[in-house]
């Protein structure tokens, strides 16, 4: 993280309590992911007796470049949000709403029907695969991780949409997988292609938030 040397950090910490740790950490994804030019810089999830997961994003405040991370440890109960960048105030504005969103959704959650926390849970997955398929294509990684993460958002979405109209993503990811499934699997996928992908994958991140927004 050296690229982060000489800004100001600014953290905001909260204790979650009824909500499943792995979902606390999709919803803090989405607070943070669901603005406009969030783009994913690196992610890990833990799988062990207790989960720990950590994403990193890129961002602008004022046009001005920062870094968020959030991160989620079971055993402490809390999830973390940190920001590094030029201007403190702004960061801690910035993290404070995003704070704010965070802990208004787990409540929407803790009151949904279990069938629609399912749901919900669905979407939110299918959200950070269009975000990981993105990052996958700006870092060139081999098309067989592309295509599982198309293919795991589609079956989300699938069940995150089950009992009402067709959503269009589910068409249109079906389309993408067929097409690219010919092409070598080790490879980044050719220049052009991918470009039009990453911009599909916005459109789905958009359509895929009208359907969280539904249950929050």
């Amino acid at each position: 993280m050296n690229e982060l040397e000489g800004n100001v950090k600014v953290s905001r910490t909260h204790q979650y309590e009824k909500t499943d740790p792995v979902t606390v950490f999709k919803l803090a994804w989405y607070a943070i992911a669901s603005k406009p030019g969030v783009l994913l810089a690196s992610h890990s999830e833990a799988e062990s007796q207790s989960f720990k997961g950590e994403a990193m994003f890129t961002a602008r405040i004022d046009q001005k470049p920062v870094k968020i991370m959030v991160d989620v440890d079971e055993e402490k109960g809390s999830v973390a949000l940190t920001g590094w960048g030029e201007d403190e105030g702004a960061l801690g504005t910035y993290l404070d709403s995003t704070m704010g969103a965070l802990k208004k959704s787990s409540d929407k959650y803790l009151n949904l029907a279990d069938e629609e926390k399912q749901k919900l849970r669905r979407a939110l997955i299918a959200k950070t695969c269009w975000d990981r398929v993105i990052h996958k294509i700006l870092n060139k990684a081999p098309l067989s991780d592309i295509y599982f993460q198309l293919a795991l958002g589609r079956e989300m979405m699938i069940k995150a949409t089950e009992g009402g109209a067709l959503n269009p993503i589910t068409l249109t990811t079906s389309g993408w997988l067929s097409r690219i499934e010919s092409l070598p699997t080790d490879e980044a996928p050719p220049a052009g292609l991918a470009t039009e992908l990453a911009k599909k994958c916005i459109e789905w991140k958009k359509g895929t938030q009208e359907v969280v927004q539904n249950f929050l």
